[in-house]
């Protein structure tokens, strides 16, 4: 029987060369077959096929292959509405097999072809699956909200959002009810092809704005004495996130420490050794850093033996079980976490 360990193995020593084939291939067909709707998404296509190759190197070291049909369907979805679905994604596991198949011997190679060569036979299934991804109307708050911060207009998102306060709405609320969801809405008119670039970073930019003024305008009403420190784990960039856990924790009257993204995790560690947290937060936005989320965790329990790890995002939920294992909690949302890592501490400083 193929040793799953072994062709992992055989993965992780071969991936830059698979990759490398994988992209070549690509080029090639864009080359010299001209599929008019591949060459619309050209710009995409690379980062979407090394991305590809991260959540694989995820999936074969941790055995984590139950996840790849819901990946599946999200890269569906966005080669979908950018106007081409089963054709792009065709190429893209037919890449990574072709790859697989010329480089790595069996019957490791067979065991690693399984899954994609599942996903290549289920296309049909797999775009049908990605039309019905969820596409809720959000709020109308929330619309209202999402259309100031995409043409930058932080004055107009300001009024809304304390016009909601006027309303009842604690300043808390405006960040887990408002503008994480308007930070959703704005990911799922990318995923929708519904955005410009510039749109998405004009409204990041204005998200960012907001937070920073927060805590000045809405003091907590109690001051917990606990210390929280956050950031993204390694190579994942997705600091709005924990920009908006730390204006959450803030008004709720934690003490933060926020490290935003793509920090190296030593030295996430040696910021931990210094700070002495009585928390720490982790953002684990996609899955394919989940290996990273874990390295992370270990050395942080290694060299804070009494601290707390919490961990939330997408990818944390698709890796609980294994994060969990390596001793981190992971949260649904930010309630949640605030609450487990208080203890429900009404404790003033």
């Amino acid at each position: 029987m193929p040793n799953v360990e072994a062709a992992s193995a055989a993965f992780e020593s071969n991936y830059h060369n698979l990759l490398s084939i994988v992209l070549k291939r690509m080029e090639l067909e864009l080359h010299y077959h001209h599929p008019g709707d591949l060459e619309k998404l050209e710009p995409d296509l690379v980062e979407l096929f090394q991305e590809f190759g991260k959540l694989l190197r995820v999936v074969y070291r941790h055995n984590l292959t139950d996840v790849l049909l819901r990946e599946a369907v999200w890269y569906s979805s966005v080669l979908s509405s950018r106007g081409s679905a089963q054709d792009a994604f065709s190429l893209l596991l037919d890449s990574w097999i072709i790859a697989i198949q010329g480089l790595i011997k069996p019957p490791e190679c067979d065991l690693l072809t399984e899954p994609l060569q599942e996903l290549r036979n289920n296309l049909a299934l797999i775009s049908e699956e990605a039309k019905k991804r969820p596409l809720a109307r959000p709020d109308d708050n929330v619309v209202r909200l999402v259309n100031h911060l995409i043409i930058g207009d932080q004055s107009g998102a300001e009024a809304l959002l304390f016009s909601l306060i006027a309303q009842g709405i604690k300043p808390e609320e405006l960040i887990t009810r408002y503008v994480l969801s308007a930070m959703v809405e704005v990911g799922r008119r990318w995923e929708s092809n519904e955005l410009q670039i510039f749109e998405e970073h004009l409204a990041s930019e204005t998200i960012i704005r907001l937070l920073a003024g927060f805590f000045a305008r809405f003091r907590p009403e109690t001051t917990l004495k606990r210390t929280a420190l956050i950031g993204c784990v390694p190579e994942d960039s997705h600091q709005l996130v924990t920009m908006a856990l730390a204006t959450y924790l803030e008004i709720k009257g934690w003490r933060v420490a926020s490290l935003g993204g793509s920090l190296p995790a030593e030295q996430f560690v040696m910021a931990a050794r210094k700070i002495k947290p009585d928390a720490i937060f982790l953002s684990l936005n996609i899955v394919s850093r989940l290996t990273e989320a874990l390295e992370l965790v270990s050395l942080l329990c290694e060299a804070i033996p009494d601290g707390q790890v919490f961990v939330g995002g997408r990818g944390a939920q698709a890796g609980k079980r294994l994060l969990e294992a390596s001793r981190a909690v992971v949260v649904k949302d930010f309630e949640e976490a605030h609450q487990l890592a208080s203890g429900g501490s009404s404790n003033h400083a």
